[in-house]
């Protein structure tokens, strides 16, 4: 059996940059997350104890929900980028998802009771009031809320982090949260109360599914689910291109945090000498690690006669 090495000082040097740089714009994502969750929260506090509306309640329940798991992210970033140890020999990457199905948990509980109080005053008519402070403050929260979402997509895209990913969820959300709330301000003030509270059942409802989507990728990620089709096949392909290799067997991949694991028989031809499939077993894993730079590769060197592919051959053939 053939295990992996670092095959050349180039690829760790380019493994250890990109994991540098994944902490680092992992960790930037975390502090600007933080800063502008609480800026927006206070700006939504103010809000509601000046209105009195349902829809600014629930945009500040969410706002503080998102506070509470920026804050928790920070916290469990810091401990899945820690490198591998004797305890965690594959890393500490899946706390990122831990930490996702508890964000979903809390966005269910918070949706839930808001739901219920929003049905509560559904039929009520309490006036709103101060509304163009209302306003203004929610319009300012949008804007507040647009930087931090481009900056979060942007990063991304460098990172590919699911802890990220659900930030940019709930924040991605807050911008439709925040038109809705202006425009049931507008129709409070023109005396369509209940436009209010239908606004935050309406945001109740986008809560739970994302909540529903957030534990969906999360559960996935914790299963250690394969990698989508699209990517098997592109490792399967890659790996055909190389001389003597007939096949690609039993391909396993997972993947915890930015960390990606594979693990697959090669079947090569039986004349091969020891050094020559040592040889193409590395070229394979220099080609798996240009696919995904912080990728983990268990390759397996099978003998045609001793492979899947000669069984399957020669029950076709009877």
């Amino acid at each position: 059996m053939l295990m992996t090495k670092q095959a050349t000082m180039n690829t760790l040097n380019t493994e250890t940059t990109e994991n540098t740089d994944y902490q680092l714009w992992v960790k930037r994502s975390g502090y600007l997350t933080l800063t502008i969750a609480l800026t927006i929260l206070l700006l939504k506090f103010s809000a509601v104890l000046a209105t009195n509306s349902s829809s600014v309640l629930a945009s500040f329940t969410d706002a503080s929900m998102d506070l509470l798991v920026s804050v928790l992210n920070f916290a469990v970033l810091r401990y899945a980028l820690r490198p591998a140890d004797d305890n965690h020999g594959f890393g500490h990457g899946k706390a990122e998802a831990v930490m996702a199905l508890l964000q979903s948990a809390f966005l269910t509980g918070a949706a839930v009771l808001l739901l219920t109080q929003a049905f509560s005053r559904l039929h009520q008519t309490e006036a709103v009031q101060q509304l163009e402070f209302g306003m203004g403050i929610t319009l300012l929260c949008a804007l507040l809320t647009l930087t931090l979402v481009l900056a979060q997509r942007w990063i991304i895209k460098r990172t590919g982090s699911l802890a990220v990913k659900a930030d940019l969820l709930h924040y991605r959300s807050d911008l439709l949260m925040n038109l809705l709330v202006i425009a049931a301000l507008f129709f409070a003030s023109q005396n369509f109360v209940w436009v209010d509270n239908l606004v935050a059942i309406l945001i109740c409802g986008y809560l739970l599914y994302s909540a529903y989507e957030l534990a969906r990728e999360a559960l996935q990620h914790l299963l250690d689910q394969q990698l989508p089709q699209e990517q098997l096949l592109r490792i399967e392909q890659a790996l055909l291109t190389q001389p003597h290799v007939l096949a690609v067997e039993q391909l396993k991949t997972r993947q915890a945090g930015p960390d990606v694991f594979i693990q697959l028989r090669l079947v090569l031809q039986d004349d091969l000498s020891l050094l020559a499939a040592h040889a193409i077993v590395d070229q394979a894993e220099q080609q798996l690690m240009a696919l995904y730079t912080q990728a983990e590769v268990i390759i397996h060197a099978e003998p045609y006669s001793e492979s899947e592919l000669k069984h399957k051959t020669i029950q076709s053939a009877e």
